[in-house]
C-alpha cells in the first residue's frame, strides 16, 4: 500500500467516525466507536469487502509501515472502512428521501443503513417489528403514528425490496423525535454535542453565548420586545375583539407592569363559568427578573381556563391593586364572586379594595402546609365539611386533641378557609393548585422575552379552545365527562342506604352517619353538598333511584352540562400574523426596559437561570 492509498483509507475512516457519531447521537446515546460498530455492521465484513480492498490489504501489507499495518488489519478498522464504503454508496445512489415502494437494495444491511441514515437526518426514531432473512418491517416509535416500512427478500439473490412504505410521520412526530435529550438544550449539552458531531471543542461560556445569540435571533432581544409591546397589544385587540390590554410605565417611560385578557375568554367567563377566580404569581427567569400574575377560571369539565395575565417588576400591594383594577374592568363586581389565593396580605387588601362585594378565600393547601411547618400536624376534614353541625362536632374533637393548631386556626376567619362558613360558593375549589399548574406549565416559557412569553399563553388558549370545542362536539351526554365521574362516585356511596318518604317532594335518606332530608321542589338537601357544589349528592341520587329515575344530570346546575360546555368554547381565540405584518398604531406608546431596583427574594432553586 503506497502513501496515497493509506492517506485515502485514513480519510474514509475519519469520515466514517463522524457518521457514526451522528447516528448514535440519536439512536443509541453516547458510545465508543468500537461499541457502535457491532450494532451498525452486525455481519462478517470479510464476506462483503470488495476485491479491491482485499487486494490492497493482502498484497501490499508488507510495504506498509508497521503502525499502518496494525491499523488496517484490525477488525475494528475493517468494519470502519466497510461502514464508510456503504455510506459513500448510499449517498452516491441518491438523496436519502428517495426511499420508495419497489426500491431495491443489494442486501439487508444496506437497507438498514439507508433507513437509519434517513431517520438520523430527519430526526425521528423507529422500532423493529419483524426482522429475519425473508422480511424486514419497522414502525415509528411514537404511539398512533402511521409511519411504516415493509421490505421483502428477493429470492434467489441477496436483494431486499420495499413493498409498502408510509412516509407520513413528519406532521405527527416533529416535536417528539428526541427523547434522549432534555427539553431545554443547556450549554453543557451544546458543548458535548458539538464535540461528538463535529469534533469541535468549546467551553461552557462559549456555548452559553452561542445559545443566547441563537435565542435572540429566534425570539428577539428583551429590549426590542419591550419597545414592541404596544404594537403586540394593538394587534391582539384587532384580531380578538373585546380584548383588554394595558401597559403602565414610570415617568421615564420605563416598563412597570402590563395586563391582558382575551375577549372571548372574558365573555365565556361572564356567561357560562362558575364565578370563582383562582390567582397566583411566579418569578420570571429571563433577562427581566419580574413576576407573572395569573388569574384563571374553571370550565364545566374541571379544566383550566387561562383568564387574565399580568407582568410586573415585583409582587406587591400596588401591582396587585393595579392588576385587579384592570380585572374589574373585564368582569365587574359580582356579589358572589370568589377569589382563591394564598394568604399574602397584599392580595387580601387589594381584593377588599377593588372587589368590595367579592369574597376572598385562602388556599387550604398553603394553610395546612403552614400548620405542618409550625406544629407538625394537620387535619383536612375540617376544610370540606359541608354541614355546620358536622363542622362543629369535628371542631370540638379537634380542639381537644390539637389545642395549639385550633388556637392558630381561630385567628383566621372561618369564612376564609372552610366550605361551611363561606359566604359564597367555592364549588370545592379550596386550593390555588390550578393556578400553580400554570406556573409549572410555563416554567420554560418564563425564560423568554416578554412578547414570546405572552404569546405562549395566547397560543395555549387558542389550542385548548379548539381542542375542547372538538371534544365537546363528540359527546351527547347531559353532563360533562368530569361531572359524570363525580356523580357516579356519589352513587357508589349510596350502597346500603335506606329511604323513607315524607311527602311527594320531601324524602329522608338514612346513611351510616348523619343522614339527610331532600326537598326536590326547592332543590335542597340538609347535607349541603348539593347547594355547595351544584352536583347531586348521594342523598339526592338515592331519592331519584327510589323514584325509578336513572338520569341524575338534570338536577345539576347548568355549569356542569355539555350544552354549557360547548357554548363556553364556541368563540375562537385567533392567532396573530407574522410580526412583519403587524399594524403599527398611529400614537404608539414608548416603552423602555424596566429598571430593576430590587432583586427577587430568596435563593434561586434553579441555578440554570438561562
Amino acid at each position: 500500500m503506497d502513501e496515497a492509498d493509506a492517506h485515502q483509507l485514513r480519510n474514509v475512516i475519519s469520515e466514517t467516525k463522524e457518521i457514526m457519531h451522528l447516528y448514535f447521537e440519536v439512536f443509541e446515546g453516547w458510545v465508543k466507536p468500537t461499541e457502535a460498530i457491532e450494532k451498525i455492521v452486525p455481519y462478517n465484513v470479510e464476506n462483503i469487502v470488495s476485491d479491491n480492498v482485499e487486494n490492497i490489504v493482502s498484497d501490499n501489507v508488507e510495504e506498509c509501515p508497521e503502525q499502518e499495518t496494525v491499523a488496517v488489519n484490525t477488525m475494528e478498522e475493517e468494519n470502519l472502512y466497510e461502514f464508510g464504503r456503504l455510506a459513500d454508496k448510499t449517498l452516491s445512489d441518491g438523496p436519502i428521501d428517495d426511499m420508495f415502494v419497489r426500491q431495491t437494495y443489494d442486501n439487508k444491511q444496506q437497507l438498514i443503513f439507508s433507513l437509519s441514515l434517513k431517520a438520523t437526518r430527519e430526526k425521528f426514531q423507529f422500532k423493529t417489528k419483524h426482522s429475519n432473512k425473508n422480511r424486514y418491517e419497522v414502525y415509528c416509535e411514537i404511539e398512533n403514528c402511521s409511519w411504516r416500512l415493509y421490505a421483502k427478500h428477493i429470492v434467489p439473490t441477496d436483494e431486499f425490496e420495499i413493498r409498502s412504505f408510509n412516509n407520513s410521520w413528519l406532521l405527527y412526530c416533529m416535536r417528539l423525535w428526541k427523547k434522549t435529550r432534555s427539553k431545554v438544550w443547556r450549554p453543557n449539552e451544546i458543548s458535548r454535542d458539538l464535540n461528538a458531531l463535529l469534533e469541535i471543542n468549546i467551553n461552557y461560556k462559549q456555548a452559553w453565548r452561542a445559545k443566547q445569540y441563537a435565542m435572540e435571533l429566534l425570539l428577539g432581544s428583551s429590549e426590542e420586545c419591550f419597545s414592541k409591546l404596544p404594537i403586540y397589544f394593538h394587534n391582539l385587540k384587532r384580531h380578538n375583539l373585546g380584548t383588554v390590554a394595558y401597559i403602565q410605565t414610570d415617568s421615564e417611560d420605563c416598563f412597570e407592569c402590563c395586563f391582558y385578557a382575551i375577549g372571548s375568554t372574558i365573555r365565556a367567563f361572564k356567561r357560562f363559568c362558575r364565578k370563582v377566580i383562582i390567582m397566583d404569581g411566579a418569578h420570571l427567569k429571563g433577562d427581566f427578573k419580574g413576576t407573572i400574575l395569573h388569574a384563571i377560571a374553571m370550565d364545566e369539565n374541571n379544566q383550566i381556563v387561562p383568564f387574565a395575565h399580568g407582568i410586573c417588576k415585583k409582587e406587591s400591594g400596588l401591582t396587585w391593586t393595579w392588576s385587579l383594577e384592570k380585572l374589574y374592568e373585564c368582569v365587574g363586581d359580582y356579589q358572589k364572586l370568589t377569589f382563591v389565593t394564598d394568604r399574602a396580605d397584599a392580595i387580601r387588601v387589594s381584593i377588599e379594595n377593588v372587589f368590595p362585594q367579592g369574597h376572598h378565600g385562602v388556599c387550604a393547601f398553603h394553610l395546612l402546609g403552614n400548620i405542618v411547618h409550625k406544629f407538625g400536624k394537620n387535619n383536612k376534614t375540617l376544610v370540606k365539611a359541608y354541614k355546620r353541625n358536622v363542622f362543629e362536632e369535628l371542631w370540638s374533637r379537634f380542639s381537644s386533641t390539637m389545642p395549639q393548631v385550633a388556637a392558630y386556626l381561630s385567628e383566621i376567619s372561618r369564612a376564609k378557609w372552610t366550605t361551611t362558613y363561606s359566604p359564597s360558593k367555592r364549588y370545592d375549589y379550596m386550593t390555588s393548585n390550578n393556578a400553580e399548574s400554570m406556573n409549572a406549565l410555563s416554567v420554560d416559557a418564563r425564560k423568554m422575552p416578554i412578547i414570546p412569553f405572552l404569546e405562549f399563553f395566547r397560543r395555549l388558549s387558542q389550542e385548548w379552545c379548539n381542542k375542547r370545542r372538538i371534544d365537546g362536539g363528540k359527546r351527547s351526554t347531559v353532563l360533562t365527562e368530569w361531572a359524570e365521574k363525580v356523580v357516579s362516585k356519589n352513587e357508589e356511596h349510596t350502597i346500603g342506604w335506606s329511604i323513607s318518604g315524607v311527602s311527594d317532594a320531601i324524602y329522608q335518606v338514612h346513611d351510616f352517619k348523619h343522614g339527610g332530608i331532600v326537598d326536590l321542589r326547592h332543590e335542597t338537601c340538609t347535607f349541603k353538598y348539593w347547594e355547595g357544589t351544584g352536583l347531586p349528592c348521594g342523598h339526592v341520587i338515592m331519592v331519584l333511584k327510589h323514584l325509578k329515575k336513572s338520569n341524575f344530570g338534570h338536577l345539576a346546575i347548568d355549569a356542569y352540562k355539555m350544552e354549557t360546555y360547548q357554548s363556553t368554547y364556541e368563540e375562537s381565540v385567533y392567532f396573530l400574523p407574522e410580526p412583519c405584518d403587524w399594524v403599527i398604531p398611529f400614537e404608539m406608546m414608548v416603552v423602555k426596559p424596566p429598571i430593576m431596583d430590587t432583586r427577587q427574594a430568596g435563593i434561586p432553586r434553579n441555578r440554570n437561570r438561562k
